[in-house]
């Protein structure tokens, strides 16, 4: 059985899926991680777009926790550098 349409994720390139390995093999270059990292949070996690399936909760909860994950990726990898360390200061202390 097929998945639904709107939970089909979109093919990868020849290059997205070499920017995969070789970033989980720790030898991508700084393109590959940048490649692999919106494959990540845009391809997979979809995670700036809607995602709302109507009459189908089920698909909603399943591009919504998706979703979830690039998001959670963005915030950290949009933290101002001078911020990181008061951020886990005060995480710490809590």
């Amino acid at each position: 059985m097929a998945a639904p349409q709107s939970l089909f994720v979109e093919p990868l390139t020849k290059a997205e899926v070499h920017a995969l390995r070789d970033l989980h093999a720790g030898v991508a270059t700084e393109h590959q991680q940048h490649v692999a990292l919106f494959v990540i949070i845009n391809k997979f996690a979809r995670a700036q777009d809607l995602l709302y399936v109507p009459d189908s909760f089920d698909q909603t909860a399943i591009l919504n926790g998706r979703a979830f994950v690039g998001q959670q990726i963005l915030k950290y990898i949009n933290i101002p550098v001078g911020k990181i360390d008061e951020i886990f200061t005060n995480e710490s202390s809590q």
